[in-house]
């Protein structure tokens, strides 16, 4: 699902000041901001750093997620720890080989640092600063025997690859890795002990020092342009304030967010272990079937769909019970206009076994009605199953720290 202009532009205006874009952009430094609150943690800001870097245009940027940086020869290690840290709402650095616009490699030190509400706890934005290797770093992944090519020509890189798999043979336990560094315009082929990759890039001392003074000039010119009137939505590059803490306010964590984000179905998540069980997440279909903004639902009991013709029994029975249903219900917009829901509530279970929210997903019932004589795909009913089975998964990957990777290197027999 793509994001339209105003919610991208307005991820940035809604916790900073107009300020903030001059300011960054008197940074030379090649960073981004996402936002783990928009489905796929989409770019809201880039600078010019970073597309000069790329090789892409500003509008080229936006909206994406990073990972249209990575390509055939990114370590897909690397990767996940990236998606970990961003999950577990943490910093983490990583040396990882990118690819410009136009296919040429290069490697960076990628630091990732998330920025938090000074209101609730939440992670706002993530900031992820590239910082290229310096030609040293780079030099040093050269190989003993090394092949160059041009790296505009695809074919001759196919053949000098395999050309270098062939002489290899046999010698193990050495493999190739094919690192493709852009050193003076050229590809070298890497050869590396199947154990230690000691001819990896590795940053330099003067990298990590570029790395760390641009993460911290960013963080604080976020801080000090952030709008710390108007609710509070000032902005810290510490938790100020704990998720269990603002539990009161329906704060869901980031991570969950980004999962929830993906499901895309009209539905809600309400907290039972609050009072009055408030909607703590609604989705951009929701929104635009009842015609609220996620403003206006969050904090607030389901029943403000309802009106004068509308039997909630069935729901309350199915709550106090903590079990399933499948009603249908009459429910009213904004603008007070009426529409039968085929609503299907469900409890969403911790891994003690206790409720730990409700997820309602809704279906117009004219869509229903005009699904019931087809024969072929997933019926409406098979959907909103579909899209419960996605919120049980997504809160149950969140708890524990059982599913944490584990990245440990070879140990020396």
């Amino acid at each position: 699902m793509e994001l339209g202009e105003e919610e991208l532009t307005s991820s940035v205006k809604r916790y900073y000041k107009e300020s903030l874009k001059h300011s960054l952009g008197q940074c030379d430094f090649n960073f981004v901001l996402s936002d783990p609150r928009l489905p796929d943690n989409p770019i809201v800001y880039a600078s010019e750093g970073f597309c000069s870097m790329s090789g892409y245009e500003h509008h080229e940027v936006i909206g994406r997620n990073c990972r249209f940086l990575q390509g055939p020869d990114t370590d897909r290690r690397t990767v996940l720890e990236i998606r970990d840290a961003v999950r577990e709402e943490r910093p983490c650095q990583v040396h990882i080989l990118n690819y410009t616009k136009h296919g040429n490699p290069f490697w960076n030190l990628f630091y990732m640092a998330p920025v938090y509400s000074r209101k609730d706890g939440t992670v706002v934005h993530f900031v992820g600063v590239q910082t290229p290797f310096s030609a040293a770093a780079t030099a040093a992944a050269a190989p003993l025997a090394s092949k160059k090519l041009n790296l505009m020509d695809a074919e001759k890189r196919k053949e000098a690859r395999s050309e270098c798999l062939q002489q290899i043979q046999g010698e193990a336990p050495m493999r190739v890795w094919f690192a493709l560094n852009e050193i003076q315009g050229c590809v070298c082929f890497v050869e590396a002990d199947e154990q230690e990759d000691n001819h990896k890039c590795v940053a330099k001392d003067e990298d990590k020092g570029r790395a760390a003074c641009a993460v911290q000039t960013i963080l604080c010119n976020l801080m000090e342009n952030s709008r710390i009137g108007g609710g509070g939505r000032g902005v810290a590059e510490t938790r100020c304030k704990e998720i269990a803490e603002s539990a009161v306010g329906g704060v869901v964590c980031s991570s969950l967010m980004l999962s929830l984000t993906r499901i895309q179905q009209s539905f809600v998540l309400a907290d039972p272990k609050l009072p009055d069980i408030p909607i703590v997440h609604a989705s951009k279909v929701f929104c635009e079937i009842t015609g609220y903004s996620q403003e206006e639902v969050i904090g607030r009991n389901c029943r403000f769909l309802q009106g004068p013709d509308t039997d909630p029994e069935a729901i309350r029975k199915s709550i106090a019970g903590e079990h399933a249903c499948t009603v249908r219900i009459l429910n009213y917009r904004k603008d007070k206009t009426s529409f039968w829901n085929h609503l299907h509530l469900s409890p969403v279970r911790s891994a003690t076994g206790e409720v730990a929210f409700y997820v309602g997903v809704q279906l117009a019932m004219d869509i229903v009605d005009s699904a019931g004589d087809e024969n072929v795909g997933m019926t409406p009913y098979m959907k909103q199953l579909g899209a419960v089975g996605a919120v049980k998964v997504a809160v149950r990957s969140l708890q524990g720290s059982g599913l944490r990777r584990s990245f440990k290197k070879n140990s020396e027999e």
